[in-house]
Parts: C-alpha cells; sequence; structure tokens
C-alpha cells in the first residue's frame, strides 16, 4: 500500500479509506462512494448557492447517488459523474471544483485499480479499470 502510496502521490489517510472501505463484491455506487471518501477532497463544501444545481445534477447522473446533497463526498460524486457523461454545469464555483475533482481523478481511480489488482479481486478490477477509462476518455 504504501507504495501504491508514494507512486499516486495519494495521502495516508486515503489509502487506510480505501484499505478499510474496499471489499471484493463492491458495486459501482459503492466504488464511487469509496473514490468520493477520499481524503484528497475533505476542503470541499456545499455551499448555499450550490444546492439547487447540485440536486439537479443528482438526478441527471447516469449512478445512484446513497448520500444526501449535504455531504461533500455527495458533491464529488456527482461532480464526477457530470464529468464522464458532460453535462453542463452553470456556476463557476462548481465549475472551479469540478476542475480539482477531475485533475485527481484518474489518479485516484488508478490508485483504488492497483490496490484491488494486488488483491487479485478480478470483478472489482475490472469496474475500477472501466472507470479509470471513462475518467481518461471521459
Amino acid at each position: 500500500l504504501g507504495r501504491i502510496c508514494s507512486q499516486y502521490y495519494c495521502t495516508v489517510e486515503t489509502m487506510s479509506t480505501y484499505n478499510s472501505l474496499l471489499k471484493p463484491t463492491l458495486s459501482q455506487i459503492e466504488l464511487l462512494r469509496v473514490f468520493s471518501l477520499s481524503s484528497e477532497f475533505k476542503y470541499l463544501t456545499v455551499r448555499e448557492e450550490e444546492k439547487l444545481e447540485l440536486q439537479k445534477l443528482m438526478e441527471r447522473v447516469p449512478i445512484p447517488i446513497k448520500e444526501t446533497i449535504e455531504e461533500p463526498s455527495a458533491k464529488v460524486n456527482v461532480l464526477l459523474q457530470s464529468y464522464i457523461s458532460q453535462l453542463k454545469l452553470d456556476g463557476l464555483a462548481l465549475m472551479a471544483d469540478m476542475v480539482y475533482v477531475t485533475q485527481s481523478a484518474g489518479r485516484l481511480m488508478r490508485a483504488i485499480y492497483e490496490i484491488v489488482l494486488h488483491r487479485s479481486w478480478a470483478q472489482l478490477a475490472d469496474r475500477c479499470l472501466n472507470m479509470c477509462k471513462m475518467i481518461d476518455k471521459r
């Protein structure tokens, strides 16, 4: 884990989160949830003026989100799915946050993929690799 952490420039908290939450039977919904709980996004907050737009985006994203719109992890999840689905954003603050999320997304998802690959979880590795491709190719 340490090698993967240093190779993908992940924080120790992120690696700890991945280590505790990754299970061989994770669905696509849960995989995105684990990604959105990365400590790299701990400073992203849900602003009052973004709630309405985030709610609209939450209804349009392809993979349902379990968290409420108040949680920062839900915001990260919505922004990543919006980026992959090429949904349009209105707010400038939301666009800035999306740029921040998407800059880290490929690197963090690749780190999750490496962890899963080292654990020999084939189905989850396939899901992670597909997610990595979606992020890279949009």
